[in-house]
């Protein structure tokens, strides 16, 4: 079976910058500073600030000054962006009850024409890659259907490479999830697909949506329940929490000269947590393996449209089956379940079918009832 979407994306090199104290909530982190203009040093109200993949942002004042609190502690990405200006971000390793002082100083950029490659002038062509990249990069599950992109027309699109697809925005992507019930903006940093792999990288921000009525209120929680289990940070979670089987996944390692064959003619051995887990710093963990990692999810049965977009000619099966393959030596793990690596891994199968903007989660969501934790394996 040809993979049909595998991404890897997230964190690159992290920082510990962090002060000692703060009067706030036990283990949080408070994060305060300035935004102003590089050349002129004049404060840049209004510009976004944020922790990537949370709830937790704001804007700076008219006074060029912000502060985030009763941020969580462990590895984060500060995004900073503005309209006119160079985006900046700084990747951090917060330990706990600690506060900061960040200053950021951006500098202006001037947005291009776009070249006359693009489909920028909403022809026929464009609204093909638009449905293209709405199939690539929010799905095409049944949560897909109700998620939908409140700005289409800030993307443009380049496809005068054979065989290549790329997706670039002017402003940062608005999508309302009334699956899951969030409104997230997405900074879109890269997207390209070609052949089989597609990949992005981006920062997203989430913020809820109020239901209309209970109803709806417990429909998203059953949503976001099912967006949750089974998915790649329920994986990693479990098996940072050393709770692999009793979250109902098996792990099988795929030596390297079957993994690039056939996967069902593949040899399969069991393995364990030890094997591929190590702990790395205080707050990264590490996952190294040779060939290729499957990890079959038993708690839930394949569904329909999984079938479809995988062009299987069969009955959905009990059992989701994933592969990940490592692009490098090893990757890092922080205690909330995301890879720091940039593209450090490629998915496949069930995981790439469901890795897509319409069943991502906020980074510190845990179902009502779930012992998972943010953790690492002991040193």
């Amino acid at each position: 079976m040809k993979a049909r979407g595998p991404l890897s994306l997230l964190l690159p090199v992290l920082l510990v910058l962090a002060l000692p104290v703060s009067a706030q909530p036990a283990g949080h982190v408070s994060i305060t500073g300035t935004v102003v203009d590089d050349s002129t040093g004049v404060p840049l109200p209004d510009t976004h600030v944020f922790i990537s993949g949370s709830t937790i942002g704001t804007t700076v004042d008219d006074s060029g000054r912000f502060r985030l609190q009763h941020v969580p502690p462990g590895a984060k990405r500060l995004y900073v962006s503005r309209l006119g200006y160079e985006p900046e971000r700084l990747d951090l390793l917060l330990p706990p009850d600690t506060s900061l002082s960040i200053d950021f100083r951006l500098e202006q950029t001037v947005i291009e024409a776009e070249p006359v490659t693009v489909s920028g002038e909403r022809d026929e062509d464009w609204y093909e890659h638009l449905d293209r990249f709405k199939r690539l990069f929010v799905g095409v599950s049944p949560t897909a259907r109700r998620c939908y992109l409140m700005n289409p027309k800030v993307l443009y699109f380049d496809s005068a490479w054979w065989g290549r697809f790329e997706a670039d925005a002017t402003r940062p992507l608005t999508f309302e999830n009334w699956a899951l019930g969030y409104r997230v903006t997405y900074y879109l940093e890269e997207f390209e697909e070609r052949g089989d792999i597609v990949r992005w990288d981006g920062e997203p921000i989430f913020e809820r949506l109020a239901p209309r009525d209970s109803a709806e209120a417990a429909r998203w929680a059953e949503n976001r329940r099912s967006a949750f289990y089974g998915s790649l940070r329920h994986f990693l979670l479990a098996l940072l929490n050393d709770r692999v089987e009793e979250e109902q996944f098996l792990m099988y390692r795929l030596p390297r000269a079957d993994a690039f064959r056939d996967w069902r003619r593949a040899r399969r051995v069991r393995v364990s947590r030890e094997d591929i887990l190590r702990p790395d710093t205080d707050s990264l963990a590490e996952i190294s393996f040779n060939g290729a990692l499957e990890v079959r999810y038993t708690g839930a049965a394949e569904s329909e449209s999984y079938i479809e977009w995988a062009d299987l000619r069969r009955a959905p099966r009990e059992v989701q089956v994933s592969q990940i393959r490592l692009n490098r030596p090893a990757i890092h793990v922080d205690r909330h379940g995301e890879i720091v690596e940039p593209y450090g891994a490629t998915l496949y199968r069930y995981f790439a079918y469901r890795q897509r903007l319409a069943n991502m989660l906020p980074r510190g969501y845990r179902p009502a009832g779930s012992t998972l934790r943010a953790s690492l394996p002991d040193r």
